[in-house]
Formats: structure tokens, sequence, C-alpha cells
């Protein structure tokens, strides 16, 4: 069982820190208690040893993007992630897909979708598969008639995520599909390529955040250091942010929550760190913050421990003693906690019925 850390209730938190970024963000995929081996129950779901290999479509995108475009697209979308210097992460392209992914190889029958084996969950060997659906048609087998036709690049220019992991809490499979109908035209490409990133960082194990949501809202109105502060890897867009220009200034650039996100899933250790000379060891650039957010009985004091509250930290200027917008970072409380509330394939109840 694969357990999601959802964001429910938002909570603040204030810390003075002159140091660099916090902790934050959280995983994308936690080790539940079935299918999981017991002893990493609890634990994050990640590339072993931050290394990961893909492999891409030997077809074009568009007419824009001819394939050495596509992969430069595709190489500079992963260098966002693999450029932060407290994250132990290599990425590598491993050359090509063995064919050109098109509606012609992936194909939907009878609500059975027949596909090329080497971007199939089971196809280890290439362990992330980026495909260039050039004309939508890919897009429309996988997610449904008519999601690949250009109207719908808002929510389907790039999409795609892990199928597949490791009883050990490893991930060993992804697809990426990029729809060709969404960059026709060079003006559409900062939307692709900030799409990609973020796709990219679920692939990575990188589950959205809550923080700075009013830039999303507008209530109250986004200043510039809320802009400076708005992750990347928030959980929504608004429909109207097209170009995506018109909302983020900056819409490639990571955010400290980011940063914080990414090198807490794969930091750069002591140990590490002579495979990554340009980096910097996260537990000496970073401070810290661990505890429990309580419930409360009717006298006030502590009960029981709360799960899926949005904890957010932000540096305090202490010139001015207020707290930042744009030096900040966020984490979900209990977002590794291993109980097992069962599903309905395997019951809401334990052995006992309980």
């Amino acid at each position: 069982m694969i357990r999601m850390p959802t964001l429910y209730v938002r909570a603040l938190f204030m810390l003075l820190l002159l140091a660099a970024p916090l902790f934050g963000g959280g995983p994308k995929f936690v080790a539940g208690s079935s299918y999981f081996a017991p002893q990493v129950t609890g634990q994050p779901v990640l590339w072993p040893g931050g290394q990961v290999n893909y492999y891409t479509d030997q077809g074009d995108l568009s007419p824009v993007l001819p394939n050495a475009a596509a992969n430069q697209l595709v190489a500079d979308a992963f260098a966002v992630w693999t450029s932060v210097p407290t994250a132990a992460l290599t990425v590598n392209a491993g050359g090509q897909l063995a064919e050109d992914v098109t509606g012609a190889n992936l194909t939907l029958s009878n609500g059975v979708i027949s596909a090329p084996l080497d971007i199939a969950p089971s196809a280890t060997a290439t362990p992330v598969g980026i495909v260039y659906d050039v004309d939508g048609s890919v897009t429309d087998a996988l997610l449904g008639s008519g999601a690949g036709d250009a109207s719908q690049c808002f929510w389907n220019a790039v999409y795609g995520g892990a199928d597949n992991f490791t009883a050990d809490a490893g991930l060993q499979h992804a697809l990426v599909v990029l729809n060709g109908q969404c960059a026709q035209q060079s003006s559409q490409l900062t939307d692709v390529q900030y799409r990609l990133v973020r796709t990219l960082g679920l692939v990575l194990g990188v589950g959205y955040s809550q923080l700075n949501v009013n830039v999303i809202t507008n209530n109250p109105p986004a200043t510039a250091g809320d802009l400076a502060g708005f992750p990347l890897m928030h959980f929504a867009d608004e429909i109207s942010c097209v170009p995506i220009t018109s909302c983020l200034p900056n819409p490639l650039q990571l955010a400290p929550d980011d940063v914080a996100s990414v090198s807490r899933l794969y930091p750069v250790t002591g140990q590490n760190l002579p495979s990554f000379p340009n980096g910097q060891i996260f537990s000496s650039a970073t401070g810290r913050i661990h505890g429990s957010v309580w419930f409360t009985g009717l006298s006030g004091n502590s009960t029981t421990a709360m799960q899926g509250v949005n904890v957010v930290a932000r540096w305090l200027d202490p010139a001015t003693g207020l707290p930042s917008r744009a030096v900040a970072a966020s984490a979900v409380s209990g977002n590794l906690f291993i109980g097992d509330a069962g599903n309905a394939i395997t019951g809401f109840n334990d052995s006992l019925g309980v």
C-alpha cells in the first residue's frame, strides 16, 4: 500500500534562523503496511542512491522541438533539480527508447492499453521513459479521447509519474509523456518546460506543497516575497495562468521549500560528498524543526499528536522581527505515520474485526 500524505489543516510556526533553509515539504510516496518490507514501513519511497537513468523517445515532439531539441528540454528540466547543492541526485540520459512511441504502437482497445514493452511499468532496464507524443494520440489513449487536443494543454501538456516500486521502498520505473500539441510555437515552450519540471519533481518522489497559497487565491494579494517563496511544487495553478509567466515571473526557479524538500529526501552527507564535489552537506547547511502538534483535552493538556497539519516555518528578519514570505518551508505532520486504516480492497477491519 502506498500512502500519499494529504494537507488538511494549516498551522504557523516561526523560527529565527540566521543560517540557510529549513526542512520542508514532504515525500510523494511513503511505504505502507502492505507490499513493502516491514523494516521500511514509514520510509519515503525514493530512487535508490539518488540515481536516475532516463530514456527518451526516438521521435520529434513538435515542429519547434525536433528530437534533439526535445532531448535538451528534458535535460534542462532535470537540471533544475540536480543543481540543488544540498541534494545528492545523479540523473543520466541513458539513451533512446527502442521506438518512436505514437498512437500506432500505444493503443487503447476494449479498456486495455497496449504499449511498447520498454515503457511498461515492468521495464526496469529503462527506468524513466520519456515519450514525445507528437500529435496527442498517445495522450488520447492514456487519458481519454480528446485529452491530447491543444485545448487541453493547461492540464495535459506534460503528465506521468512513478508506476513501479520495490518492496524495500525504492522507485524502479516511471513514465512521462510530453504532448506535442502543446509545443507548436516557441511562445509555448516555457509553459511546457514548467510543467515538465513539476512532473519530474513527482517522478523524483517530491510531493506537492501548500505554502504561500495566497499566490493562488489572491487573498491577500501576493507580494514579491510571496512569489519568491511560492514553491514550484505547489499543488495547483489558476486556469487563467496562461502563459504561466503572467502569474509567476520566474516559473522555473525552485523556492526554498522545494530545495528543502528534495534535499531532505536525497541529502548530501559526509559519506556521499566525494561524489558531489560542488555539493554542501545538508545537515551542516540547514536548521531543523521537529516535534509534534497536539490535540488538547478539556483541561488544555496535550492528548494526541495530530496528523495532517500543514506546518509552516518562516525566517524572522532580525532587523524587523517580521516573518519572511520568501524564506519559508513547510511540512505535513505525521507524513511518515505507519498506521493502516484499511481500504476498500483489503477491508477496513483487522483480523479481529476491529
